[in-house]
C-alpha cells in the first residue's frame, strides 16, 4: 500500500516537473553587435572565408536567435556589415587570398575549371577574382588545369593505372573502365580528356602532379 502510494506520488511529481518545463520555453538569446563580432572571430579561427560567405554565416546565426527565426533586421544587417568590414580591415578576410587557396585545394581534389568557377561563385567570389585565382593555377590555359585536375581525380579514386587488380579478364577491365568514365563525366570532365588520361601511366600522372 505504502509503496503504491509512494510510486503514485513520484509519478505525480515527475508529471508536474515535466509540465513546468514545457510551460516555460527557453527564450532565444539576444543578438548584439558584440555577439556577432565574437561569432565571426570564432568562425574564422576554424575556417577561412570570403566576405559574402561570412555574411551568410552571421545571417544564419541571427535567424537562429531571432524570435520565430525571423531574418536579420535593418539594424542587424548594419552590424553584420560593420563586422565583415572590420574583419577585412584586420586581414582576417581577404577574397583574393581565399579564392587562391580554395581554387588550389579544389584542384588537388580533382575538380575541373568549370567546377572550381562554380564553387567560387557560390562562395561569393567575383568573376575577376576567380579569374586571377585560376590563372595562378596554370596561367590562362584552362585545358592544362583540367588535365592536372583529371590526373588528381584518377589518382585519388584509384582509376586507370591505379585501379586494383582485375586480372586479365578483358570484359571485367572494360566494365571497370566504363564505370570510371561515367564517374569522371559526373565530376565534370570532358569525355575526350577522361579517355586520354585513363590511358596514362601511373608514373606520368605522378610526374604531372609533382
Amino acid at each position: 500500500m505504502d509503496s503504491e502510494y509512494n510510486s503514485d506520488l513520484e509519478t505525480g511529481r515527475f508529471a508536474a516537473r515535466e509540465k513546468s518545463t514545457q510551460s516555460k520555453p527557453k527564450k532565444p538569446k539576444k543578438v548584439t553587435a558584440g555577439y556577432l563580432e565574437r561569432a565571426a572571430v570564432h568562425y574564422l579561427g576554424r575556417f577561412s572565408s570570403s566576405e559574402q560567405n561570412l555574411r551568410g554565416v552571421l545571417e544564419r546565426k541571427i535567424r537562429r536567435r531571432n524570435e520565430n527565426h525571423a531574418p536579420a533586421t535593418e539594424e542587424q544587417q548594419g552590424w553584420i556589415s560593420d563586422v565583415v568590414a572590420k574583419c577585412v580591415r584586420y586581414d582576417y578576410v581577404d577574397d583574393n587570398r581565399y579564392a587562391a587557396q580554395r581554387a588550389e585545394m579544389l584542384l588537388r581534389k580533382g575538380k575541373p575549371v568549370r567546377m572550381i568557377k562554380q564553387d567560387l561563385r557560390h562562395k561569393g567570389i567575383s568573376a575577376d577574382i576567380s579569374a586571377v585565382a585560376l590563372a595562378q593555377l596554370g596561367g590562362e590555359d584552362a585545358a592544362a588545369i583540367d588535365q592536372k585536375a583529371a590526373a588528381a581525380y584518377i589518382k585519388r579514386r584509384r582509376f586507370g593505372p591505379f585501379r586494383r587488380e582485375v586480372g586479365a579478364d578483358s570484359v571485367l577491365i572494360a566494365a571497370k573502365r566504363e564505370k570510371e568514365l561515367a564517374s569522371m563525366a559526373r565530376a565534370g570532365f570532358a569525355y575526350g580528356l577522361a579517355t586520354e588520361m585513363l590511358d596514362w601511366s601511373a608514373d606520368g600522372i605522378i610526374d604531372l602532379l609533382a
